[in-house]
């Protein structure tokens, strides 16, 4: 769901939405560009409720003072403390074959987490959405903002100060690409997988959708309507190879597929 970013000319009014507090992580979600339904907000919200509960470890407040267009063209300064992770969500045109787009803006020193992200929706088709599918897309696009697929290798990993680090949670074997860090790739196993790593789509941000079917981080997620894909262990996993404590016990029940994938 990676795709080339298409540039807004100027600053768009921002509103908040926050998820629930109740959980040591939170999740707020600045709105950007066309305005969303209020069905619609609270769709964002409860992706990112579901997204932020799976996260037990506490964001690292941080006070940052970022020019306009830091990460995107068109996003606001950011002059302030944030005390929780920030996601600037802008509703726009991004062509016809993706639902939307993401990615995780500056990286705290030390632990290389994002501190803020971005996550752009497409305007084209998104009041057609049933809300089970804004769901799942928002959910997905949210890990991806968090690292999952976006932070996997060294060179995406440079802190606000500049240094980085060596880590690296993919490989590549022939031609195809694998995701060998050690969380995800134990709970592929312990589902029954046997491979050297958990086999990626060529984008380097997805597990293949020939391997897991639709789960939520699947390349082939969008090939499935009307449901909410889950969120695995592997999933959880990949979130704590990058250095987050998550709850595993809000891992949706999830098996590998046996034979062709069942996309229906």
């Amino acid at each position: 769901m990676q795709a080339a970013k298409r540039l807004d000319p100027r600053p768009a009014p921002i509103s908040a939405v926050v998820s629930s507090a109740k959980t040591p992580f939170v999740i707020e979600l600045r709105l950007r560009g066309k305005a969303l339904s209020a069905a619609q907000q609270a769709t964002l919200k409860a992706a990112a409720d579901r997204v932020a509960a799976l996260i037990v470890s506490r964001f690292q407040p941080v006070k940052l003072d970022l020019p306009a267009n830091s990460c995107d063209k068109g996003l606001p300064a950011l002059r302030e403390q944030l005390d929780h992770f920030v996601v600037f969500v802008t509703v726009k045109d991004l062509g016809d074959e993706i639902y939307g787009d993401s990615s995780p803006c500056e990286l705290h020193d030390k632990t290389y987490l994002p501190i803020y992200g971005t996550v752009d929706l497409n305007s084209r088709g998104l009041d057609d959405l049933a809300q089970p599918e804004l769901l799942d897309t928002m959910i997905h696009e949210l890990l991806h903002a968090l690292g999952v697929g976006t932070l996997w290798t060294a060179d995406e990993r440079v802190s606000l100060s500049g240094d980085s680090d060596d880590k690296t949670l993919v490989r590549k074997v022939g031609k195809q690409w694998y995701y060998t860090g050690a969380r995800a790739l134990a709970a592929y196993r312990a589902l029954g997988g046997s491979a050297q790593g958990i086999l990626l789509d060529p984008d380097q941000g997805h597990w293949s959708g020939n391997v897991v079917c639709s789960e939520i981080l699947s390349g082939s997620a969008g090939d499935v309507t009307d449901r909410v894909n889950p969120v695995s262990p592997l999933t959880l996993g990949a979130l704590e190879d990058l250095g987050y404590s998550v709850n595993t016990k809000l891992a949706d029940r999830y098996a590998l597929p046996k034979g062709r994938c069942p996309l229906d």
